[in-house]
């Protein structure tokens, strides 16, 4: 058989990943300014002036003390009729004095709803909505500033019966100056221009929490057994029941974007786990129909859902494909080399909050699959439970993992190494023979890490692309040079396919509290070629 026909089914599959990352964050916003031209809607009522209609404000709190007076100084500020306003603000058994803060303002329209405990936003927004009057209800976060005329231009498009939501617009503000904020606000850029052309179609596929309305008689009560985005939750309903959702881009609310790196990371874990916790409600959007809303959502959140997996498999493929010579792989290998160094080393904060938030949406899409104790608000989780010892090699190992258990708290993200050095044949160093890895982990804890793994290894004309089980452990010994041991196996395809495993150690040398350089070296053994000894240096991201 042809040699070069044994990689086409993986080739195929390779340019249709490769094509459907490109089309979800190239084409699709590029081009979406055409379509929302050509398919805008034609039959829209425009705004007119009638008789404006009273409009319930809900805002869900937990342990917004810091935030909160502002945030109703900032509601006494709207321009609209104080007849036609409610603002009804719902504590959610915070434990610091945000209830308080709100009870002070009861004689100027501000209305305390007291949960006696904790049972998530969800359940709070399912009772404010019971306890509101307003014809239309304003969603808010309490650290979302409005401009003064904000609800004005919130409801106008409601003159429209068939417009059921209405989101406005949202503007990050950044003063850390962090790789993290600058990234998240060019993110934030690229989706309000995304909304306000969705907008234009009328079909804006989910809204912003920070800021959007719609009609009471629209609402659907929000799932409380899992956590749920409820923006997006209660939009989609809007659009099931065959109404539109529209974008104001003139309705304006600020907010700053994150200070912290693992708490934004810690965020979109629970956005990613709250999306996919509800994604088979959210197929029916999909609906050939519909096309266009089912063009929207395809492109602009199902992809973006299933881009960490998406790129997982793209890069599996591209590395399995280097065995094929064909330079356009080492040129797209290339690329997603370059992209890992921007992001890892923060030269580009747009690639760096790409890499931090689909790690996130990776490990909430996994976290979906556990079962969850109600939908409350969530603190970051520092977990008491121990993870089992499932493989021990040896009593000195389990010894080891059990004390580094019971010293350090659980890690609470995933984790990214890439390494280069030389693979050489036990007998002949003098050879550099060039070998590169990357490797995708989970930590159990903060010391013993699980994961897989990709290789690419050149000796001579030969080639062979690891695909790996691995394994990390630190050994609690030192606080900035930690030893460690590792310990990889797996199936090398290529020029000389065959199976094959590793065992090594080295040095963790922390640069930060989450990244560290690696100095590794060890033993590999190809089942058919022989033995080796590997040295490489890389580094080590703990997002």
């Amino acid at each position: 058989m042809d040699f070069s026909m044994n990689y086409l089914p993986l080739e195929i599959a390779f340019w249709i990943l490769l094509f459907l990352l490109v089309h979800c964050y190239v084409l699709f916003p590029v081009t979406l300014p055409f379509v929302s031209e050509i398919f805008c809607r034609k039959d829209r009522k425009v705004e007119g002036k009638g008789k404006l209609p009273k409009v319930s404000i809900l805002v869900s709190a937990f342990n917004e003390e810091a935030v909160i007076e502002k945030k109703i100084q900032n509601f006494l500020e709207l321009d609209y009729p104080r007849e036609l306003l409610e603002i009804l603000i719902g504590d959610d058994g915070s434990a610091d004095k945000t209830a308080e803060i709100i009870s002070r303002y009861a004689d100027r329209g501000i209305t305390l709803v007291k949960a006696p405990k904790n049972a998530g936003k969800a359940a709070m927004l399912n009772r404010l909505q019971k306890l509101a009057q307003g014809e239309i209800l304003v969603f808010c976060d309490a650290n979302t500033m409005f401009f003064p005329n904000v609800v004005r231009k919130l409801v106008a498009p409601f003159c429209d019966p068939k417009i059921g939501c209405v989101c406005g617009h949202l503007i990050l503000t950044d003063k850390s100056g962090s790789p993290l904020g600058s990234g998240e606000r060019s993110y934030w850029d690229l989706e309000s221009e995304i909304k306000k052309f969705e907008g234009i179609l009328d079909r804006l596929v989910g809204g912003n929490g920070a800021l959007y309305a719609i009609r009471k008689s629209l609402y659907t009560e929000l799932p409380i057994k899992k956590s749920v985005m409820d923006d997006f939750f209660i939009a989609v309903k809007v659009l099931q029941k065959g109404f539109f959702c529209t974008f104001d881009s003139s309705a304006i609310g600020t907010e700053q974007t994150s200070k912290e790196g693992i708490g934004e990371y810690r965020r979109k874990v629970r956005i990613g786990r709250a999306n996919f916790n509800y994604l088979l409600s959210y197929i029916p959007l999909l609906n050939p129909l519909r096309p266009i809303t089912a063009y929207l959502f395809l492109s602009h959140k199902l992809l973006r859902w299933l881009t960490p997996h998406i790129t997982i498999l793209t890069i599996i493929l591209n590395a399995i494909l280097l065995s094929a010579k064909q330079p356009v792989y080492y040129v797209t290998f290339g690329f997603i080399a370059l992209f890992f160094i921007l992001a890892l080393f923060k030269i580009s904060s747009s690639a760096y909050y790409f890499l931090l938030m689909n790690f996130a949406m990776l490990k909430g899409s996994l976290l979906s699959f556990k079962k969850e104790h109600g939908g409350g608000w969530k603190r970051e989780a520092r977990g008491d439970e121990e993870s089992p010892a499932s493989k021990t090699i040896s009593f000195l190992l389990a010894a080891i993992v059990s004390l580094s258990l019971l010293t350090f708290k659980p890690a609470e993200a995933l984790t990214a190494d890439f390494s280069v050095g030389s693979t050489n044949f036990t007998e002949e160093f003098s050879d550099f023979n060039f070998s590169t890895s990357i490797h995708l982990w989970y930590p159990l804890d903060q010391m013993v890490f699980l994961g897989v793994g990709l290789d690419y290894q050149r000796f001579g004309d030969v080639t062979l692309v690891p695909a790996l089980a691995s394994a990390y452990v630190r050994l609690p010994f030192g606080s900035v040079m930690m030893p460690v041991g590792t310990f990889d196996f797996g199936y090398a395809f290529g020029d000389d396919s065959q199976m094959m495993w590793k065992a090594g150690g080295g040095f963790d040398i922390k640069l930060g509290r989450y990244s560290s350089i690696l100095l590794l070296s060890g033993y590999q053994n190809l089942k058919k070629t022989g033995d080796y000894v590997y040295f490489r240096c890389g580094l080590l991201l703990e997002l």
